[in-house]
């Protein structure tokens, strides 16, 4: 085989990669479910880290002596799942399992990042947003200015229980970069 067809067999190898995670992550957004997760209170000086935006989520600390959840093992790096339930605006968890998936509601994959008896600590995969760079002061800038500086993000969760962060609004609206 010759160096140019090694090399267009790798750059076509690379190609099929990316593709297959662009397409992997537009059929989420797509085809979930859209759900509303408030965020926990955030100190906007350390919000920003270069450009992307962190996130913690009211569903990141749970207790869950408190909910319906499945006997097994919740220890650090355990993927669980987390059956979701709107109540009011935003989404909150109903149930925790291991492998029996619950009916009704939304069920959102995670990875147990700290365990201290019943409360977790989760990690969803989407605790950061990218902005175009130099805009994330905006989003600084906009929660310093608001009342109460409530930031909610709307997520999209596939049947499979992946996530991806669809929008991020500030105040009920939607952050934009102009």
């Amino acid at each position: 085989m010759s160096k140019k067809a090694i090399t267009l067999v790798i750059a076509a190898a690379w190609l099929v990669i990316a593709l297959t995670i662009i397409i992997s992550k537009e059929r989420i957004l797509s085809t979930g479910n859209m759900i509303m997760l408030e965020t926990e209170p955030v100190d906007p000086r350390d919000l920003l880290r270069g450009d992307y935006v962190i996130l913690n989520y009211k569903i990141s600390n749970i207790d869950i002596a408190r909910l319906a959840r499945e006997p097994g093992n919740y220890s650090r790096g355990q993927q669980i799942n987390i059956n979701l339930e709107p109540i009011g605006k935003f989404w909150q968890p109903k149930a925790v399992w291991l492998r029996t998936k619950p009916s009704g509601g939304v069920n959102i994959k995670g990875v147990v990042r700290n365990s201290q008896g019943p409360a977790l600590s989760i990690e969803y995969g989407i605790e950061s947003y990218f902005v175009p760079e130099g805009k994330g002061a905006n989003i600084e800038a906009a929660i310093r200015r608001t009342a109460q500086g409530k930031v909610a993000v709307e997520v999209a969760v596939d049947n499979s229980g992946r996530a991806m962060i669809n929008r991020v609004l500030i105040d009920d609206l939607p952050v934009k970069f102009d």
